[in-house]
């Protein structure tokens, strides 16, 4: 079995993702994700092949072949021993070549070509030159191979929509404007949040929900953003119990076991505002003025905040389309790949082909393991189908 990654690292999004408990676990299901990598990373049977992408394929159930292009990490990871040195004589910034975090799978240092000063024809080796293991090998070239498999499923993901599209939100102009993946990623990197402007603990927190989500071209829910925002507000509220939390919505999703009931206890410490802002400006003293409408009074009102979190949807991969003209697969008006019928969410419209996870449709992490076991579960299926239809085989049932 081959897993085909390709960034340097597997996990996707999911592992940069924080654990939102507080004196209870809120069911955000983060936890499982590290365990589920070293579990695939540590099977006898499965084959990891990172920074590796599919740019052919041939065949038919039973008999796909797969040709794979693995792009080089220019350094050897047999041979570095993450002294640093490499990094620090780096003139870029940011650094073209800089360890992987540690809690990543497979952990290393890896040079990105689109950052390196040698890639864009500068004479430059000092990295080269630092490495006392000579580690750094620039001459390296992609590898092909072509992979002989049974079955295939597509796991390739979700891309976060821009937020920097919504400009009068202040996203990319203002640093206390941020998105719930920067606030997840500050949580799980330092434990807490502190404003990007100064370190300090906001005491005014807004949570701004369906930033790309439900409009024009994206006119579909993206299914998790209400929860990691009530999530995310939660935990903002039990490391600083004085703060005040908003969160502005069109109309709370609070479908999935236990969230409505979550949502429920939250109600009294998070302020919930059935308003859409419009406009988020930045005032002299440096707050955060939020300019919204309040549906149920029917009148625009103004608050201020030291930090505003976006809450982004999930957009389909950019490379959807050059996987399914890759796969043959069809994609649906709003770009996630399309499933033969409406009795399976994994079977495509090439047989032997599934789908698992975010690159059907919008899922949280709790939906997309299921997904994703159903996903392995019918490949198994099928094969075992394919395997009782091959001559000979129908005498010794």
């Amino acid at each position: 079995m081959y897993l085909i990654e390709k960034e340097a690292v597997v996990g996707g999004h999911s592992a940069s993702l924080c654990c939102k408990a507080t004196d209870v676990c809120s069911k955000c299901s983060s936890c499982v994700v590290p365990g589920k990598v070293k579990e695939t990373l540590i099977h006898p049977q499965i084959r990891l092949l990172t920074n590796s992408s599919v740019s052919r394929l041939n065949g038919e159930v039973g008999n796909f072949r797969v040709e794979i292009t693995q792009e080089p990490r220019y350094v050897d990871p047999q041979r570095c021993t993450a002294c640093g040195l490499c990094t620090e004589i780096c003139p870029t910034s940011p650094k073209a070549i800089y360890a992987l975090p540690a809690d990543v799978t497979p952990s290393s240092y890896i040079l990105d070509e689109r950052l390196c000063l040698r890639f864009k024809e500068e004479d430059c080796h000092l990295c080269r030159e630092s490495c006392p293991t000579k580690a750094i090998q620039f001459q390296l070239k992609p590898k092909q191979q072509v992979l002989s498999v049974d079955a295939i499923i597509i796991a390739s993901g979700f891309d976060v929509l821009n937020a920097r599209a919504k400009g009068s939100l202040g996203y990319g102009r203002y640093p206390n404007v941020l998105t719930g993946l920067d606030l997840e990623k500050a949580f799980n990197r330092e434990g807490c949040v502190g404003l990007p402007t100064n370190g300090k603990q906001p005491q005014r927190v807004a949570f701004i929900q369906c930033i790309g989500s439900r409009d024009e071209g994206h006119g579909y829910c993206s299914h998790v953003c209400c929860k990691y925002a009530t999530k995310l507000a939660g935990l903002v509220k039990y490391q600083s119990p004085d703060s005040q939390v908003t969160i502005y919505y069109i109309d709370m999703q609070t479908a999935g076991k236990g969230f409505a009931q979550f949502y429920e206890e939250y109600k009294e410490s998070i302020r919930f505002v059935r308003g859409v802002p419009v406009e988020v400006l930045r005032t002299a003293s440096g707050e955060l003025e939020v300019r919204f409408e309040d549906i149920p009074r029917g009148q625009v009102c103004r608050d201020t905040f030291d930090l505003v979190v976006l809450s982004v949807g999930i957009s389909p991969k950019r490379q959807s389309w050059e996987l399914a003209r890759t796969f043959g697969l069809n994609l649906t008006d709003d770009g996630f790949f399309e499933i033969k019928n409406s009795l399976s969410s994994n079977e495509t419209n090439v047989e032997g082909v599934f789908l698992a996870g975010t690159c059907q449709g919008p899922k949280d992490i709790p939906d997309s393991v299921a997904h994703g076991l159903a996903a392995g579960s019918k490949a198994i299926q099928l094969l075992a189908e394919f395997e009782s239809r091959r001559p000979g085989n129908q005498s010794e049932r």
